[in-house]
């Protein structure tokens, strides 16, 4: 386990074997042969070098068969009904789709593109056209989100952009144009140097009661509707930049997942730190708006501030000058505040990535970071127990790095990993423990999403960002296809 990843509890080893069909070898070995041979040499410099490497070879084999066997016996818990289970839902393709453009999901499972100006919406039991939208504007939008009410939000960076189901017909309705306005001035840094952070939005993610968040590099809002039937910030925070995943628990309630890269400055390498917040709100007061208010100088009334940059003076953009009316504005509209809550601030070295999650039994927040898998109780906030994951390989263990997904069950106590079509189901047990009830393999399948969380329906496709979910290293794939395997 790397330093820093919640050190007070310690970690337990699950050894995976039988693996059909998977190269381990694509992931990072566990024990280190080369460490081993360079200590041994310190150690005993007359050896010869054949020697040691035997030595070496035959001290891994018994260590890695000792924690095969010992994850057998302790970790496994196999029940022969859940293949049954499982071959329902993956043992055939029961669709394949191909997309003129990259499709994405929206959260009751319908697909959606964008092409030529149009965005596509499609039907999600037998997919086909549901909505043709013709777009106002062409501005280049990442993604689509669709909240409570049907609305469909548009995000590109700096326009939101608002559509409404009227008449059977999605119609545009409002135009956002996102800024700093209501925070303070940050800095960024290279090295010693400081400069003007320019403001940038990231992405949005939908929440209930009508609601969404926009992540930018300086924090997060959530517009929500007003009295007018239009969407207003109604909470605006400062927080770190880097958030991956929002995760929500109910209305007030959340959790964050974050990940901020550290370039390497002053001969240090590179590295990552990994953050995991319960973010809560509550009713903003008058006197916390007006002490936003009285923190907010002159200075801070510009974005895109890449002029004042000296980092920046080639991107040769004026700064906008935002009134001191907006900025009024924006924080009169305020409703709520948050409190933080830290669950993991874990400092890593540069190839390491969220890998899924899973909320159990209501109460339980599983994480995957890497082949690392923690169990938190949301409540308290502590982490309750974490776990190495480990593939066996003829010569050394190693370590896997695929995704897991909730697996829906009566008792909610269940997640899978997916790693290159073997299925490995976990239960979280009354004593918080985690056992494999099920491993299977599908050759079908490669890289694994949910529909959403409320049934076991999955499709996979692959893209740039999936090629992550099997091994530790990005494999650059050019020859990409917008299809898409439903199962």
């Amino acid at each position: 386990m790397n330093e820093g990843f919640g050190q007070e509890v310690k970690s337990e080893v699950i050894v995976i074997n039988g693996l059909n069909n998977y190269n381990v070898k694509n992931s990072y070995g566990y024990f280190d042969d080369r460490k081993m041979k360079w200590d041994k040499q310190d150690a005993n410099p007359n050896k010869p070098e054949n020697e040691i490497e035997k030595e070496i070879k035959e001290e891994i084999k018994i260590n890695k068969d000792k924690l095969k066997e010992e994850s057998m016996q302790r970790y496994y818990k196999i029940d022969n009904k859940k293949t049954k289970e499982l071959e329902i839902i993956f043992k055939q393709i029961k669709l394949k789709i191909n997309f003129d453009s990259k499709a994405k999901i929206l959260r009751d499972g319908k697909f959606y593109t964008i092409s030529q100006g149009n965005l596509f919406i499609y039907d999600n039991r037998f997919f086909y056209k549901l909505h043709e939208i013709k777009l106002e504007d062409y501005y280049n939008y990442t993604s689509v989100i669709q909240l409570d009410n049907q609305d469909l939000i548009l995000f590109a960076r700096g326009i939101l952009m608002v559509y409404r189901l009227i008449n059977g017909k999605f119609i545009f309705v409002q135009k956002i144009n996102d800024n700093k306005a209501g925070y303070q001035m940050q800095n960024e840094y290279s090295g010693c140097l400081g400069y003007p952070k320019p403001y940038s939005a990231k992405f949005i993610k939908e929440i209930s009661g009508n609601r969404f968040i926009l992540v930018s590099n300086y924090g997060y809002k959530i517009y929500s509707l007003n009295e007018k039937n239009e969407y207003t910030i109604s909470l605006l925070e400062v927080y770190h930049k880097g958030i991956k995943t929002i995760i929500e628990l109910d209305k007030d309630n959340f959790i964050f997942l974050s990940q901020k890269e550290y370039d390497t400055s002053l001969g240090g390498p590179e590295y990552k730190v990994f953050f995991i917040d319960k973010i809560s709100l509550r009713e903003i007061s008058q006197s916390e708006k007006t002490e936003k208010l009285k923190e907010l100088k002159d200075i801070d009334y510009y974005d895109n501030i890449y002029s004042y940059s000296f980092y920046n003076f080639k991107k040769n953009k004026p700064p906008i000058k935002l009134s001191k009316e907006e900025i009024k504005n924006t924080i009169e509209s305020l409703k709520y505040t948050h409190m933080q809550q830290k669950l993991l601030n874990s400092t890593y070295d540069y190839h390491h990535y969220f890998r899924g999650n899973a909320i159990l039994k209501n109460k339980y927040f599983i994480v995957a970071i890497d082949n690392n898998i923690s169990i938190f109780d949301i409540n308290s906030g502590k982490q309750i127990k974490k776990y190495e994951i480990l593939l066996y390989g003829e010569d050394n263990l190693y370590k896997c790095g695929g995704n897991i997904n909730k697996w829906n069950n009566n008792k909610d106590n269940e997640f899978i990993i997916n790693l290159g079509g073997n299925i490995i189901m976990f239960e979280l047990t009354d004593k918080n423990e985690l056992k494999i009830t099920n491993q299977i393999y599908f050759k079908n399948i490669e890289n694994l999403k949910r529909f959403n969380e409320k049934v076991n329906k999955f499709y996979g496709y692959s893209t740039k960002e999936d090629l992550y979910d099997n091994s530790f290293f990005y494999r650059e794939d050019k020859n990409i296809i917008n299809s898409v395997t439903i199962f």
